[in-house]
């Protein structure tokens, strides 16, 4: 989130609203300490395929082509600092060229080219907090000409089409983005993830998602509570931690060090031997 005093606009994007849905004290470390975040392998991986994938919705690349740039990419970005989790390196090449596959393969013949690819994006949120009007801001990973939208996800497991229509904030801040910007003619908006799933052999998903005027209403709503968190709370003092998430450890939370890692280190929370029953 970031408050533009001369313009009286406050713009938040839908990773921060995330991190305030999974960890306000995650988001508020964001703000304050953004030189703690870097990627880890499984991000790494996901930015090749986005670079490979961008080649090909170009069209500069070939599936041939694609695979040239996924490895390249990865290349790249894996000789830079990073954190390592539970991903084999060994078996990174075979995720890659499978995830290459299920692209080229399986989602792309679903997408209709000729699209906004990596399209940035400012839109007004249709709503204000006391003086200043709300926007949502980001970059939307593929909007093909009738206005669908596309995120391109790396994942090591396939997605819960239930749960991601009920709990996706990105959806629903790129829809409402969309349609303020015409860039999808009118409600419902359909918004679909096309998965690779981290797998030596080619697994594909397109979760298809559909936001209508009902979402934006709560997404206002969420966005409200969110913003008004931050500006009355403040950054000096520690917001809600919510350490109950998988993603609060020291393989997948940057700041994990300077929070619930300050006090635990990873053997302090080993089992103890069992009782068998």
């Amino acid at each position: 989130m970031r408050v533009n005093k001369f313009d009286q606009k406050i713009h938040v994007r839908q990773s921060w609203l995330n991190d305030m849905a999974i960890c306000p004290e995650r988001a508020r470390l964001g703000q304050i300490r953004p030189e703690f975040r870097i990627g880890s392998d499984a991000t790494i991986i996901g930015t090749s395929l986005h670079a490979g994938i961008e080649s090909v919705l170009k069209g500069e690349s070939d599936y041939k082509g694609m695979r040239e740039v996924v490895t390249d990419s990865y290349r790249v970005l894996a000789a830079e600092p990073h954190k390592t989790t539970n991903i084999n390196p060994e078996l990174i090449p075979a995720y890659l060229k499978s995830m290459t596959v299920a692209f080229y393969e399986n989602i792309l013949p679903h997408v209709k080219l000729g699209g906004k690819i990596e399209h940035k994006f400012e839109a007004p949120l249709g709503m204000n907090i006391g003086e200043y009007g709300v926007w949502v801001e980001g970059t939307m990973d593929y909007v093909d000409p009738d206005g669908v939208i596309w995120d391109w996800k790396t994942s090591s497991r396939a997605y819960n089409l239930k749960d991601k229509q009920k709990t996706s904030i990105q959806a629903s801040v790129y829809a409402a983005a969309t349609t303020e910007l015409k860039l999808s003619p009118k409600w419902p908006v359909e918004f679909r993830y096309g998965v690779m799933v981290r797998n030596q052999t080619p697994k594909a998903q397109v979760v298809s998602l559909i936001r209508t005027e009902a979402h934006l209403a709560w997404l206002q709503a969420f966005v409200r509570g969110a913003v008004n968190t931050a500006m009355n709370t403040g950054y000096e003092n520690n917001w809600f931690m919510n350490d109950s998430s998988n993603l609060c450890s020291s393989n997948w939370c940057s700041y994990w060090s300077v929070c619930k890692g300050a006090f635990l280190r990873d053997d302090d929370n080993e089992t103890p031997v069992q009782i068998e029953v």
